[in-house]
């Protein structure tokens, strides 16, 4: 009996279930769009024909992921002060990202195909992660926890400084317990940068 012909929205979203998988395992170099319509039973024209490049595919793999990698660091379960939110935030970010290193090493590195991926307005994963910190922080500074600032600003220094130790790049250069040791230190400087800034 012949199968059901796929819509549009459902060939693509197979294309994706089946492209994850294959990159998941093996990595984004060591696939290619042959490999994922192989697996699909399907020309590799009918891939090119939902995604006009293999980075194209990569890129909206890497924002999936990155999207669920943010949602896995959400504090709604959290009643705390705001203050309390932000480093309970920023612990589950570091937590994240680190089980992202050891458990999705493949996907995880292709995260920054999406920081720079001009037609989605570049840098995504950052801006989620910023839209999240400056939120907290203005709502703390609204509570008289943290001085008056400019939240986006101290959100995207914020990322800056974590950058140095959970990007996927750095996460290559150190040991998870320094790791662990030197986020706690960011996220201890931070807070008390926001609660007793110097005036400019």
């Amino acid at each position: 009996m012949r199968r059901p012909r796929r819509t549009g929205a459902e060939t693509r979203e197979a294309i994706l279930a089946t492209a994850e998988r294959l990159f998941r395992a093996r990595g984004f170099a060591a696939v290619s769009i042959a490999d994922i319509a192989a697996e699909l039973n399907m020309s590799p024209a009918n891939v090119f024909k939902h995604f006009k490049s293999k980075l194209t595919l990569g890129r909206a793999i890497a924002y999936r992921h990155g999207r669920r990698l943010a949602e896995r660091c959400s504090i709604e379960d959290s009643s705390g002060a705001p203050d309390e939110k932000l480093q309970l935030f920023l612990s589950r970010l570091a937590r994240e990202h680190v089980s992202d290193k050891l458990e999705n090493q493949y996907l995880f590195e292709m995260i920054p195909l999406v920081l720079e991926d001009p037609a989605k307005g570049g840098r995504i994963y950052r801006r989620l992660v910023e839209d999240k910190l400056c939120a907290l922080i203005a709502e703390a500074m609204e509570a008289g926890i943290y001085r008056p600032g400019d939240p986006a600003r101290d959100a995207e220094v914020i990322v800056d400084m974590l950058a140095s130790v959970l990007h996927p790049k750095m996460l290559h250069c150190v040991d998870p317990p320094a790791l662990s040791d030197k986020t706690a230190l960011i996220i201890e400087l931070i807070d008390s940068g926001l609660k007793y800034r110097v005036a400019k």
